[in-house]
């Protein structure tokens, strides 16, 4: 297959929650592939340092995802430096870990405003832009496993990456037809912030115990994904979740 296949030259893209994490890997690889990326976080100095990491191709826009009319902003303030072609919904939230009945309903409502709502009203801002313009666009989310296999004492953030997934192919449907496609990426436990205390808990053995590879993944495994769903070599794939789990979800 053809290197040029995964090529992003020319391309515009927004990674939310991209100063950290899967997020910035993203954002790198992105750039790396040719694209200029804007990338979006609640904190202006995490944004200030991401930027100053991944060079001149990159641009940063503060927004709180749990806050949809500065989605609304932040999309526009976006396309206003110029036409995008690839959204990646990166930005959420872990949730609480707790059982469901100690789950208090301000984390249940945060936990769907940021990874569901956010998601839902990014890709709306982003889509109707595209359709006004007559373009084509690749819009992913980075999802879960957990929103396949639910997590014990994680229930809440499950259901609300299991949200994401019906909404993906939900839009997938309605937008095919005006060539923009919709896809998520769920991957398994990745060595980031979200994940370092838990990792390093006596839940440690129960969570890597069971992935048939026998070990959590690293952020650039994940954007190798994402590589894939905003270019060319995916063409012909919409409304799709994409597992990228070590292959936990077979077991």
């Amino acid at each position: 297959m053809s290197t040029s296949l995964f090529s992003l030259e020319g391309k515009t893209a927004i990674v939310t929650g991209g100063s950290r994490g899967i997020g910035f890997a993203i954002a790198k690889a992105f750039i790396d592939a040719g694209a200029r990326v804007i990338i979006t976080a609640r904190t202006q100095a995490q944004l200030d340092e991401a930027v100053d990491q991944l060079g001149p191709q990159a641009s940063a826009i503060r927004c709180d995802n749990s806050v949809p009319a500065q989605i609304v902003e932040a999309a526009t303030a976006a396309w206003a430096t110029g036409p995008i072609d690839i959204l990646v919904n990166n930005a959420g939230v872990s949730g609480f870990f707790k059982r469901a009945e100690f789950v208090e309903m301000e984390e249940f409502d945060f936990t769907f405003d940021v990874n569901a709502r956010g998601m839902y009203v990014w890709s709306i801002e982003i889509a109707k832009k595209m359709f006004e313009a007559e373009r084509p666009g690749s819009i992913m989310s980075i999802s879960s496993m957990l929103g396949v296999l639910p997590g014990e004492r994680l229930g809440v953030y499950s259901a609300s990456k299991a949200a994401v997934h019906q909404f993906v192919r939900a839009m997938a449907i309605e937008w095919a037809d005006r060539n923009v496609r919709v896809n998520a990426i769920a991957p398994g436990y990745v060595a980031t912030d979200f994940t370092h205390d838990l990792l390093q808990s006596r839940w440690q053995e129960k969570i890597v115990g069971p992935i048939p590879m026998g070990r959590v993944a690293e952020p650039e495994e994940i954007a190798g994904a994402a590589i894939y769903l905003a270019s060319g070599a995916s063409s012909y794939v919409t409304g799709t979740v994409m597992l990228v789990d070590g292959g936990r979800t077979v077991v």
